[in-house]
């Protein structure tokens, strides 16, 4: 199961990585008028959306897999202490 979340982590993080370039690409990108400035607003409002939820859902899947490997450390302290 940590695995399965350490992977899932990693996807996340990757195209977490990809929406930063993405913000950086539209950064550097001029504007020559009123619209183009609205699109580019626009658009950085969808990369801002899709960012905070990549980074909650990571956060999330990390708190879980810490869960997940304190749980298994504590049943394993537990079994070696019974036997």
């Amino acid at each position: 199961m940590t695995k399965e979340l350490e992977k899932e982590i990693r996807d996340l993080q990757k195209g977490l990585a990809e929406v930063q370039k993405d913000q950086a690409v539209l950064r550097l990108q001029p504007c020559r008028g009123d619209s183009e400035i609205r699109e580019k607003d626009a658009k950085f409002d969808e990369l801002d959306k899709r960012a905070e939820t990549l980074r909650k859902t990571i956060r999330d899947l990390t708190r879980k897999r810490q869960l997940l490997i304190s749980e298994s450390t504590k049943r394993g302290s537990y079994d070696s202490l019974c036997s």
